[in-house]
């Protein structure tokens, strides 16, 4: 359970926060900044000496298709079960929707465009060059998440590994993937039970509350939907902001070393493309 005022003092800080972190960046470099919105990334279709195209792409809409049907059900659920009537003043626990609440969670956490966008925007914060190729483990992503983007924004004083802590967990995500979990309200408990819980690290969870989940769930939600719906919304906002439709960026060669291109940003269409074409 977790109450409307609870959950919009989260959505404000995340909001917030994320904002926050898009500005940081705008300030400090404006063509990442772009870059980043230009949803630029490595097109492994395109590797290897047999194609003449640079796999390093700008305005690539692979990752957007790939997660739209996730985002889509993330948005629709949190318009139907935390939109807050007048009359409510908190969610209810009911096991479907618990059920439900995790595998979304899962899904958040599994997700490989959102945690590309997060890893490329911890690095950018981080005052590194755009990961343009970014290598996402099929196993053992808790680490990945843990060391190359939670601790990104916590070695830059970057509250979004704040956000990162309170609401991602691995054993919460391992339990469900593997149906190692169970709904616990005997003798007054309110409370889902890990089987996974092997009790060697002390970072595994046994259980964890109703409650406390609640507030795990709305912080892992809301962080991967004010992401991406900001991302979209400032690619909108790039030439108010700025005031520039062209933007110099650092763009790897297809075999080594770097050139520096200007993209430019149409409005109209919302799209990037490069200056030559």
């Amino acid at each position: 359970m977790i109450t409307r005022t609870d959950f919009s003092l989260i959505d404000a800080e995340i909001k917030n926060c994320v904002q926050r972190t898009f500005t940081e960046l705008k300030e400090y470099n404006i063509n990442h900044y772009a870059l980043f919105l230009s949803e630029a990334d490595y097109n492994e279709e395109y590797e290897g000496p047999a194609s003449k195209f640079n796999p390093n792409v700008i305005d690539s809409r692979t990752d957007r298709y790939e997660d739209e049907t996730r985002l889509q059900f993330l948005t629709t659920f949190l318009s139907d079960f935390y939109k807050f009537p007048p009359s409510q003043i908190a969610t209810k626990d009911d096991f479907q929707q618990l059920n439900v609440e995790l595998m979304i969670y899962t899904h958040i956490w599994e997700s490989k465009p959102f945690l590309k966008k997060m890893y490329r925007l911890a690095h950018l914060i981080n005052r590194e060059n755009y990961a343009w190729k970014v290598n996402i483990p099929p196993m053992g992503k808790h680490k990945f998440i843990i060391n190359d983007i939670r601790k990104t924004f916590e070695d830059n004083k970057n509250n979004l590994c704040e956000i990162i802590r309170n609401g991602f967990h691995t054993s919460l995500r391992n339990a469900f993937a593997h149906s190692e979990y169970s709904f616990d309200e005997m003798n007054g408990n309110k409370r889902i039970l890990l089987y996974n819980y092997g009790g060697d690290d002390s970072w595994e969870l046994k259980d964890i509350s109703f409650d406390v989940w609640s507030r795990r769930f709305v912080y892992s939600a809301l962080l991967s939907y004010h992401l991406l719906d900001l991302l979209y919304k400032k690619r909108k906002e790039l030439v108010e902001e700025t005031g520039n439709t062209s933007f110099q960026i650092k763009h790897p060669k297809k075999t080594s070393g770097f050139d520096y291109l200007w993209i430019n940003y149409d409005k109209e269409r919302d799209g990037f493309s490069f200056a030559n074409n």
